[in-house]
Order: structure tokens, then sequence, then C-alpha cells
């Protein structure tokens, strides 16, 4: 997924860390969707910097996904309405504002979540994504 991104977006730094055994209980094609999402949208809305980190967390029913990028981020009382459907702040670039809300949907389909926060390393927007970890879904 990362490879595809970053020929989009050649002049953006795409930085890739955590855990590289990570598995979630979600089909490929969907993580591929949600992944592609949050990834292509911080190269587009951010300043040039994607940093993307696997697993940070410590949650043995959990893995989560962040996607940190060193634009200007939402404001917090915009980060609900974001997930509307059809909802975006940047009308300057090209998207249809259905992005976040697939990510939510699909993600909620799987007992997830998709949260927004500010980064802290990058000034940007975080995206915290939280999936059920595979183990725990199969055994379920």
């Amino acid at each position: 997924m990362l490879r595809a991104v970053t020929r989009l977006y050649d002049k953006t730094r795409f930085d890739l860390d955590g855990s590289r055994t990570a598995e979630v209980a979600i089909e490929r094609q969907d993580l591929d969707e949600i992944l592609g999402n949050l990834i292509e949208n911080a190269a587009k809305y951010g300043g040039g910097s994607v940093f993307v980190t696997i697993d940070p967390g410590t949650e043995p029913d959990w893995c989560e996904i962040w996607v940190e990028d060193d634009g200007i981020g939402i404001p917090e009382v915009e980060r609900t309405r974001i997930f509307d459907r059809g909802a975006r702040l940047d009308t300057g670039k090209p998207g249809t504002g259905l992005g976040l809300a697939i990510v939510r949907d699909v993600a909620e389909i799987y007992g997830g979540s998709v949260t927004l926060e500010e980064s802290e390393d990058l000034g940007g927007l975080l995206v915290k994504l939280r999936l059920p970890r595979a183990s725990i879904r199969s055994a379920a």
C-alpha cells in the first residue's frame, strides 16, 4: 500500500515504524481500503511528511495503526463532522469527502474504531485506527 502511495506523492517523505508481524482480523481488501484512504489523505493534506506506526500500544485484543502528518490538521470542533459522507474541509484539492466515512464504517463493521487527534510529533493530524487482532477474532 505504501509503495503505491509513494508513487503518487513522490515529494512526500513516508516513514513506517512498529510491528511488522501484527495481524488484524479483517479482510485484506478492507484493510487496503482503510489504509489507502488514511495514507493518501495524510500525503494530500500534509506538508510533506507522513508517519505510519503499527501497533504502538500493548493491548492484547487490539491492534492500533497510527497515521500522522505535518499538515494543518483538523480543528477539534470539526473532528466529528468530517466523518459525515461528503464532508470536506479543503475543497481546493480533489476528493469526494467519502474517504473518512468509509474508513469509519469499515472499521466499525469489524468492531474497531477510528479517532482523530493532533500529532504531537508532527503537529498535523493523528489518525488512530483500532482493529481487532487476528488471534482474538479467530478464537471467537
